[in-house]
């Protein structure tokens, strides 16, 4: 059962807040089977956003929170054949911010953005460490960077030709 509610409130005509919930559940993959998952993901995700859009400027704005129960990560290590190998972390938990933008400088330029900003943690991870169970803390979760931005710049002479510079960044990752 994965229930979802959502409510808009539009401010005007240009701005409207939002707000969300959502429960999700993933179940195991094969290879999580053979590597001895047997517990499914829990998710609850609470969602605040503003969005603004005028002539030239869209941009949209989203806080969340995701808590997680058993979240399926990557630990790092492939399995014979090359596959990636995952393990339940036990309680952890997602909060950032996310902004995009579209701004249309004139008819020929444009400038898409996007950013991410986030902690990702384990809540008292406890991991087997040299034949010892130890409680590791509040650790980071894996492959998951603290910061994340994109930009591209747009340029269309025509409706059949565009030409666009894309940049990003990512941060740090364990």
């Amino acid at each position: 059962f994965n229930p979802k509610a959502g409510l808009t409130f539009e401010l005007s005509q240009k701005n409207q807040l939002y707000a969300s919930y959502g429960r999700a559940q993933r179940e195991p993959n094969r290879n999580d089977f053979e590597n001895g998952i047997t517990k499914p993901e829990k998710l609850d995700d609470y969602e605040l956003g503003w969005r603004l859009k005028n002539e030239n400027i869209k941009l949209n704005t989203n806080v969340y929170y995701m808590n997680y129960r058993n979240q399926l990560v990557l630990t790092g290590a492939i399995n014979d054949v090359g596959s990636p190998i995952r393990a339940t972390s036990g309680k952890s938990y997602r909060l950032g911010l996310e902004i995009d933008a579209d701004i249309k400088l004139n008819d020929l330029f444009s400038i898409k953005s996007n950013a991410a900003f986030s902690t990702n943690k384990n809540e008292d991870f406890t991991a087997p460490i040299n034949g010892s169970l130890l409680n590791l803390g509040n650790t980071p979760l894996s492959f998951s960077p603290n910061v994340i931005v994109g930009n591209m710049v747009m340029y269309q002479p025509s409706n059949n030709l565009q030409i666009s510079f894309l940049s990003k960044y990512v941060g740090e990752q364990f």
